[in-house]
C-alpha cells in the first residue's frame, strides 16, 4: 500500500458481516467479490492511491459500466466506502475499508505464482525486492502458529458446520469476457480461469477435500457432467490438472493436481481466510484448514523467502529488468 492510499476505518467497516442462517457461506461472498479481473484491478489501484472514478477511468482501459458496476458490489461488500466531498457538482471518493486494505496479500500470490508458472508471451513480469532486506523473494505461505511453510502436502481440510456446496456457490456472475473485448491491465488469463469462473472455484474446493474422480466431483457439486468435463478439461489445458489412471483401476481414470495446480494453493486459500474473517456464517466456518506439523487450525501470512519476516505491502517493490532498472510499489 503505497503512502497516499486513503483507508476508511469508520462507520463500522472495520466489524465483520453477519450473514443470514442457511444462506450463502463466506466463501460464496469472497469469491462473489474478488473473483472477478475488473473488481481486482480496481482494489489494486485504490492501494495505490485511487479513490475518484476519474482515477480509475485514467490508469486503464476499464468500460464505465464496468467501473460503476463493480464500485457498487464493493461498496456493498465493505471494501470499499462511498463519500460524498462535494456538493456542486455532486462528487464521490471511494476509499479503502480494513477489509479492502486486508486483501493485498491476495493480489501479491497471485502475482508471485504468474511469474512462476505463468508464460505470457512478449511479457516479461518484474521481479519483487523486499525493502526491508534489499533481497529479490518470493512469498512464503506461511502458518502464524508455528511460523512453518504451509503446503498442500501437509494441510488437511474439512467441510465447517456451513460448507454445504449449494452454500459454497456465488450468487453473482460476471460476464465472460470475450476475445477482442478490453481487460484490464496487469490481470492474466490464466489465473481468471482459476478463479474468475464459479465452477473453477468449485473444483478447486473439491480437490482441497481430496476429490479425484469425475462422478464424485459431480455429484459434490451438483453441476450437470457437461459443466463438470468442461472445466476439467481447461484445467488440464492448463497444466494444473493431469489425468492418471485410478489405482487398482486402469479402465479408470482420477483427475490430480500438478504441482503448478498445488502452487495455486496460497491464493485460493487466502481468499477463503480473507472471507471467513470478514464474512461469518452463524452456523461457524465454511471450511476448516488444520496445519498438520503443528496440529494448530490455519491461520496464515506470507513472509519473505529471503529473510523470513512478515510481509507488508507498503515493503513490496516490483524491479523492472533493462539496462536501466527501475523500481516501483507494487502495492
Amino acid at each position: 500500500m503505497t503512502a497516499e492510499s486513503k483507508i476508511d476505518d469508520t462507520a463500522g467497516t472495520d466489524l465483520a458481516t453477519a450473514l443470514e442462517p442457511g444462506g450463502s457461506n463466506a466463501i460464496a461472498m469472497s469469491y462473489g467479490l474478488l473473483a472477478d479481473e475488473w473488481s481486482l484491478w480496481i482494489i489494486r489501484q485504490a492501494l495505490r492511491g485511487a479513490i475518484h472514478y476519474t482515477d480509475w477511468v485514467h490508469r486503464g482501459p476499464i468500460p464505465g459500466s464496468a467501473l460503476t458496476s463493480r464500485l457498487t458490489s464493493l461498496v456493498e461488500g465493505g471494501v470499499l466506502t462511498k463519500t460524498q466531498y462535494s456538493d456542486k457538482p455532486v462528487r464521490h471518493h471511494y476509499l479503502l475499508t480494513t477489509r479492502g486494505r486486508q486483501i493485498w496479500p491476495i493480489l501479491i500470490a497471485m502475482w508471485s505464482w504468474e511469474m512462476r508458472w505463468v508464460d505470457v508471451a512478449g511479457v516479461e513480469l518484474p521481479r519483487m525486492q523486499h525493502t526491508e532486506c534489499g533481497e529479490f523473494f518470493e512469498p512464503v505461505f506461511t502458518c502464524t502458529a508455528c511460523d512453518g511453510e504451509a503446503t498442500w502436502e501437509n494441510l488437511s481440510a474439512a467441510a465447517g458446520p456451513s460448507g454445504a456446496w449449494n452454500r459454497t456457490m456465488p450468487t453473482t456472475g460476471r460476464r465472460q469476457r470475450s476475445r477482442g473485448d478490453k481487460r484490464p491491465d496487469e490481470m492474466v488469463n490464466e489465473t481468471m480461469e482459476l478463479i474468475g469462473n464459479r465452477w473453477s472455484m468449485s473444483i478447486i474446493g473439491a480437490a482441497l477435500q481430496g476429490m479425484t474422480r469425475f462422478s464424485d466431483i459431480q455429484r459434490k457439486l451438483a453441476a450437470s457432467p457437461t459443466v463438470v468435463a468442461d472445466r476439467l478439461r481447461v484445467f488440464g489445458e492448463l497444466g494444473v490438472l493431469t489425468q492418471v489412471p485410478s489405482a487398482g483401476r486402469p479402465d479408470r481414470h482420477e483427475y490430480r493436481l500438478t504441482p503448478k495446480g498445488k502452487a495455486f494453493l496460497p491464493v485460493a486459500l487466502l481468499m477463503i481466510e480473507w472471507g471467513q474473517r470478514w464474512f461469518h456464517a452463524p452456523e461457524g466456518p465454511a471450511l476448516v484448514m488444520t496445519h498438520v506439523p503443528c496440529g494448530s487450525i490455519l491461520s496464515s501470512r506470507l513472509t519473505c523467502s529471503a529473510c523470513h519476516e512478515p510481509l507488508r505491502g507498503s515493503t513490496i517493490e516490483t524491479v523492472k529488468s533493462g539496462r536501466a532498472p527501475s523500481a516501483e510499489r507494487l502495492l
